[in-house]
């Protein structure tokens, strides 16, 4: 019975020292003193959950740098498209003027044609392959922390603007009614300008909620650092915010495998003692 309470006892110990083995690879492995929650329930919780609202902010952080960019980019539209009306009036003013023929203001029509086709491509501006100002976008960016922000980008082709018919068609005149026409490019230089305003204030509010968003997770990451400290000034456990120490993991794993080689090795022999006594016991 000694013999055989001798090869339980090796077992025990290469079970043991397999075991620590495993569980120094697992750290060296991951680069963390607590890879799951078996070595620490509650600290790997704590971790876990500040990793997940650090992650979380970075993210909306740059949900709203994008929505910020898209943004910039409708406002060009806009700005282009205000000089563009703003160009127009400027052209039927002086259409108006009687010293211009019939020809002269026929050349201003023509410059009034492609002026109203420039405000169509400025409103089929694309950010990400999605059209921003064709009346049709509604954006919704996602703060994740903050709440959400609804974006509505207006109508700013030249239809929507009321310079052209549902058919594309021009309803501003250089040749006949221009008073009528200046009316209606007043009317959409008020509407583009209010979108740009509209516009301007969304730019405000996005860079100060990348602002309030940048001070949170700079806040989160002084929390973590801060119960990084006191874990190893209050616990000397575990810590759940740093890196292992990779020397002192080798230094186990090459103890603990010539710990596994000795209880291998302990084993064969009394296995063999084992073996030579029941031969001569034959």
């Amino acid at each position: 019975m000694a013999g055989i309470g001798g090869v339980s006892s090796s077992l025990n110990t290469l079970n043991r020292v397999n075991s620590q083995y495993s569980s120094t690879l697992n750290k060296i492995a991951t680069g963390s003193n607590v890879p799951s929650a078996k070595y620490s329930p509650s600290t790997y919780a704590i971790s876990q959950r500040m990793s997940v609202n650090i992650s979380s902010i970075h993210q909306s952080h740059q949900n709203t740098q994008n929505s910020n960019s898209m943004m910039k980019t409708a406002e060009g539209a806009v700005s282009n498209t205000v000089d563009i009306l703003k160009s127009i009036k400027q052209s039927l003013i002086n259409a108006a003027n009687d010293t211009n023929t019939g020809s002269d203001r026929e050349t201003i029509q023509q410059t009034i044609e492609q002026s109203l086709a420039q405000i169509n491509e400025n409103a089929g501006v694309q950010y990400n392959g999605m059209t921003l100002l064709d009346g049709t976008r509604s954006t919704s960016v996602n703060a994740g922390v903050g709440g959400d922000t609804n974006l509505h980008f207006g109508d700013m082709t030249s239809t929507g603007l009321g310079l052209t018919d549902s058919e594309g068609n021009s309803l501003i005149s250089a040749t006949s009614n221009i008073e009528d026409s200046i009316a209606r490019v007043d009317s959409a230089i008020e509407t583009a300008s209010a979108q740009q305003s509209n516009i301007q204030s969304s730019l405000e509010a996005s860079l100060d909620e990348i602002t309030s968003l940048g001070a949170q997770q700079a806040r989160l990451d002084f929390q973590a650092e801060n119960y990084m400290t006191m874990e190893e000034n209050e616990a000397n456990s575990l810590s759940t915010l740093s890196d292992a120490d990779l020397a002192k993991e080798i230094t186990n794993l090459r103890s603990q495998d010539t710990q596994q080689q000795l209880a291998l090795y302990t084993l064969r022999m009394e296995n063999q003692n084992r073996s030579n006594i029941l031969s001569l016991l034959q």
